[in-house]
């Protein structure tokens, strides 16, 4: 299988692509600097053996998305799965009085609009790969509702919103057909007139998405609550989300209902 890893220089995207390496798949990450994994000890040895092709690219640069899907699919045969998982990561994103500050506030959705407009579209449906796009369980009323977490959700709403946006774009690829509902943070992010740049409603026919709880950096237990609607927990270790979607949202595809995963 060959995966497309964007926003996966660490944290989520990285793990889950080590996972995925360690089961014999090939991987192309999308890196600004790709010496970023020249030096890494658990990357190193897959990027000799053939497995791990590095491509230069910037998910905020559609041009350079456009190269990244060619040349990944010139090496290695077509890619199967494309794991989208930008995002400010942990120690990376300011703060301010208003809580955590994306540094671009758009980032998510850019790099996702991007992701989406740059793929080659003259490709069958058939031939599409799965998208595995990661946002937050924090972009629901009732995960915010939830006690104990409802403060930290409120500090995060600025890269909420990013998500909520996120993920309006998914809906409106994969043509879904339940109605929109906003019911997150106030600010948005997207344009108006954001449709023009994108595909035909409805392009998008493999698609899953992962809203992680509070993410941690602890240690993978391989031991997790998941389901269609938030389940409970309050946080999880980004070694688990990663170890998740290697190890059951792709494997299990055609058991994919369409709703996110919790």
């Amino acid at each position: 299988m060959k995966v497309l890893a964007i926003g996966a220089s660490r944290n989520i995207g990285s793990a889950t692509s080590l996972n995925l390496l360690r089961q014999g798949h090939r991987v192309a990450f999308v890196l600004r600097n790709p010496s970023t994994f020249v030096d890494n000890a658990e990357i190193k040895p897959f990027i000799e053996s053939g497995f791990v092709q590095l491509i230069k690219g910037d998910a905020l640069d559609v041009n350079s998305l456009r190269a990244a899907w060619i040349e990944a699919g010139s090496s290695g045969g077509p890619v199967d799965v494309a794991i989208f998982s930008v995002g400010g990561g942990a120690g990376q994103r300011p703060f301010a009085l208003k809580g955590v500050v994306l540094d671009p506030p758009n980032l998510c959705t850019t790099a996702l609009l991007n992701t989406f407009s740059s793929y080659p579209h003259d490709s069958s449906s058939t031939s599409q790969p799965r998208f595995v796009i990661i946002t937050s369980n924090g972009v629901t009323k009732e995960t915010h509702a939830a006690l104990p977490v409802w403060p930290m959700y409120a500090m995060l709403e600025g890269p909420h919103a990013d998500k909520i946006d996120m993920e309006k774009i998914v809906h409106h690829s994969a043509g879904w057909t339940s109605p929109w509902v906003e019911d997150g943070p106030k600010e948005k992010i997207l344009q108006a007139g954001w449709e023009s740049n994108m595909p035909d409603r409805g392009w998008l026919k493999h698609v899953s998405i992962v809203r992680p709880a509070v993410l941690t950096n602890g240690k993978m237990k391989g031991k997790y609550r998941v389901g269609e609607k938030p389940c409970g927990a309050f946080t999880i270790s980004r070694l688990d989300v990663a170890h998740f979607i290697a190890n059951d949202v792709i494997p299990n595809w055609a058991d994919t209902t369409g709703e996110p995963y919790h």
